[in-house]
């Protein structure tokens, strides 16, 4: 097989495309705030559809937290298949059933924990400027919306169960933002040290003594991603993937990954 091929790729579109449903029905619980807002303070005669709004509100939400949890649900179970695939692709192994091809740009290296460590350090590469490219819009967004939300939804409520639900949702959005800030940091401290450790071992000698250093590095990135479960959009990954690609090429050769 010469062509690329990812066996994961659709289990991550699936739960992208979840997770695109999910940031529509955000948009659409803002608007059903809105027009709740207005039409209980503004239009008299439509009061008894801001009930109704806010009822349809509520469910809204509870369609959201399941989506929400549905995408959580897919990463953490593929992100086992994943990482048998990383492991079989670093050592020559043969623990997944359904290997990808040319998902990682580094067969140039012999199996073993360099190769390893490379894999992992391009990973990062790409997890990082992806990451980074989309954390201005997700707090643009997230503060609209969770500003929208809190300020009309703060007017009034006719249960306590919709003031809950409601409030929660502006919290959930500013902690999402905080969650991706978090994430881009770590995964740049990472990043970071996967460059001075490849640029120790430009020296060859050094190779042995810097193997467990690797392993460790590539540990704090596997928990990174688990821990935040942070989906890429589709959109910025085919924007920017070709670019990145050609940047690695340039950092192997930088880094003497050979």
């Amino acid at each position: 097989m010469n062509e690329y091929y990812n066996p994961l790729r659709e289990s991550f579109k699936l739960a992208k495309k979840i997770d695109s449903i999910a940031f529509k029905i955000l948009i659409l619980s803002a608007i059903l705030t809105t027009l709740n807002f207005i039409f209980n303070k503004y239009v008299d005669r439509l009061k008894e559809w801001a009930e109704i709004l806010s009822n349809a509100n509520t469910v809204v939400i509870i369609l959201f937290a399941l989506l929400k949890f549905a995408v959580s649900y897919i990463i953490f179970h593929t992100s086992f298949d994943k990482r048998s695939d990383f492991v079989d692709n670093s050592f020559g192994t043969n623990y997944s059933s359904n290997k990808s091809n040319k998902y990682y740009n580094n067969d140039t290296i012999e199996n073993g924990i360099l190769r390893m460590g490379a894999n992992s350090f391009e990973s990062c590469y790409f997890t990082y400027n992806l990451a980074i490219k989309g954390l201005k819009d997700k707090w643009i967004i997230n503060l609209i919306v969770a500003v929208i939300i809190l300020s009309l939804a703060v007017q009034g409520y006719n249960t306590v169960l919709t003031m809950v639900l409601q409030l929660t949702l502006p919290i959930y959005l500013i902690s999402d933002a905080v969650n991706h800030s978090v994430f881009c940091l770590r995964v740049k401290n990472i990043l970071d040290s996967f460059c001075r450790l490849y640029n120790d071992l430009k020296e060859e000698e050094l190779t042995s003594k810097k193997e467990p250093e690797i392993i460790l590095t590539v540990l704090n990135y596997e928990t990174t991603l688990s821990t935040f479960n942070l989906l890429i959009s589709e959109s910025l990954y085919t924007k920017y993937n070709p670019h990145l690609s050609e940047q690695w090429e340039k950092l192997k050769e930088q880094y003497k990954l050979k």
